[in-house]
Order: structure tokens, then C-alpha cells, then sequence
């Protein structure tokens, strides 16, 4: 087992807290000010960006699959999990310094009823204050446009309009 400084175990902490489902702080706290979230799916957030910036556009993120599948969400083919199903398991942390790296595996039902696994790995940079200063998300995103993004309501023909 590594023997961890005080604030190389502060910062796996924080990532501890990052996933507590039970815990009902604000997440984005967690984050600079002007912290960005990388997720190389570009369906997460804002349509078409990789990268999410600032404490607000991260905040968007953290809460966004916890509303349920919204009329816009549904058009838009989107099933997202519920963030109160998730249990996270298999879980690696390694720390050096200002980084964290933490690997899981995600089970989850979505807002539809459909079962959602998939393994993450985040990598994680903090401040000298313990802030996450960037994350970068990786995941197995062709399983996730599949399960999640890939949701088409099909529209049925109408011959006799």
C-alpha cells in the first residue's frame, strides 16, 4: 500500500467525495472557480464541447442527469442515468503530487429503466488548496453514446395526413 503526504490523501479525499451518491453537498465546490471538466464525448454538457469550464458549466454536469429525461433530452435521443441508482465499485486510486488517478466501474439504472454500467478512469489535478483544478474523464464512450446518447424516440408514419 503507497504511503500517501498529507495532501496527496486530502486530494483522494476529495475524489471520495466527488462520488459519494449519499452525500448531498454541492459537488462543484469541490472545483476551482475556473476548473475545467474534459470529457472526450462531446454529448456531455453542452452539445459539441469537450471541454467544460468554469464552476457553473461543471455544476451543469454534476446535476444534469439527476432531472429526469426531459422533453428536450428525449428529442434529443438522451437517456441519462440517475445519479441516485449509481453504485460505484473496483475502485484503484494512485496519487502523486498534485495528481489523483482513480479508476471504477459504474452501475446504474437510467431515467428510462435501462440498466447502465461502463468503466471510468479520471484523472485529476488539484490546487495547493485542494480544489480539483482539471479532470479529465475517461470512459468508454462508444458503450455510453449506445446506452445513453443513442436513445431515438422512433416517429411513426402518418399516410393519412
Amino acid at each position: 500500500m503507497p504511503i500517501y503526504t498529507p495532501e496527496e490523501q486530502r486530494n483522494i479525499d476529495v475524489t471520495h467525495r466527488l462520488f459519494d451518491t449519499n452525500a448531498k453537498e454541492d459537488k462543484s465546490l469541490l472545483f476551482t472557480e475556473d476548473a475545467v471538466w474534459w470529457n472526450g464525448l462531446p454529448f456531455v454538457g453542452a452539445p459539441g464541447q469537450t471541454e467544460h469550464k468554469g464552476r457553473a458549466a461543471i455544476h451543469g454536469i454534476l446535476t444534469g442527469a439527476t432531472g429526469g429525461p426531459s422533453a428536450q433530452k428525449v428529442d434529443r435521443g438522451v437517456d441519462a442515468y440517475n445519479v441516485a441508482t449509481i453504485r460505484n465499485e473496483d475502485i484503484l486510486i494512485l496519487a502523486d503530487g498534485d495528481y489523483v488517478v482513480r479508476q471504477h466501474t459504474m452501475h446504474a439504472k437510467t431515467h428510462r429503466g435501462q440498466d447502465y454500467t461502463n468503466v471510468y478512469c479520471f484523472v485529476f489535478r488539484f490546487d495547493a488548496s485542494g480544489r480539483i483544478r482539471y479532470l479529465t474523464e475517461h470512459w468508454n464512450t462508444w458503450h455510453a453514446w449506445n446506452v445513453l446518447f443513442n436513445k431515438w424516440k422512433l416517429e411513426p408514419a402518418h399516410p393519412t395526413r
